[in-house]
């Protein structure tokens, strides 16, 4: 029968050019097969049509029907080649992230990202504390919470001895602040203490000569 050689060699085309685990483009292949499939039905629709003007219409129905079934089936084959080449593909790929993530390599880079954040951090905070005493008068304590003293010794880009300067100025400033407050608060509560009372009246003695 014409119409089975020709669905028959179809076929073995189909099946010659079918895709294996890995596939040039993916996307390519699947449109071929939906291309074919279309084609598949398309022909048979028209091997229905031809079996009307036959004798046996059933017989030639139903050798069409097998003919369009067995060319689906192998289109059917090579979409399972593709999905199977796809979700290795994608495991490839999570297995591949995993590996990277926990290499050597990256975890060093974890780690040094890790301290650079924490030095920075730190850096920060240092500035933000020289710049409160920057500001402070000369006299008044450095604002509670700070991170901390101004220019304690390890401080961002000075020496040791500047930062040793740093801190004794700093905690004579603090001694001066502490002094003054205690001088402060003595004179409040002189103030508030009540006046002393008056002395009492000497009594008056009688009239001379009476």
């Amino acid at each position: 029968m014409i119409l089975r050689r020709f669905l028959l060699a179809f076929a073995l085309v189909a099946t010659t050019a079918a895709v294996q685990a890995q596939v040039p483009d993916e996307a390519a292949e699947r449109e071929r097969i939906r291309v074919e499939r279309d084609a598949a039905g398309q022909r048979f629709d028209e091997a229905q049509k031809a079996c009307r003007s036959k004798f046996a219409v059933n017989d030639c129905v139903d050798q069409a029907r097998r003919e369009r079934d067995e060319v689906l089936t192998e289109l059917k084959r090579q979409e399972r080649v593709l999905n199977d080449a796809e979700r290795k593909r994608r495991a490839a790929e999570r297995q591949k992230a995993l590996d990277e993530r926990h290499s050597p390599e990256r975890q060093q880079e974890e780690a040094q990202r890790r301290a650079k954040a924490l030095a920075d951090q730190k850096a920060r905070e240092a500035r933000a504390a020289d710049k409160a005493a920057q500001r402070l008068p000369d006299g008044q304590p450095a604002p509670q919470g700070s991170p901390r003293s101004p220019a304690s010794p390890g401080s961002h880009g000075i020496s040791p001895e500047e930062a040793a300067k740093n801190r004794a100025e700093y905690e004579q400033r603090m001694r001066e602040a502490q002094q003054h407050k205690a001088e402060v608060e003595a004179r409040n509560a002189k103030r508030k203490q009540p006046p002393a009372a008056p002395l009492p009246t000497p009594p008056r003695t009688g009239a001379s000569g009476s």
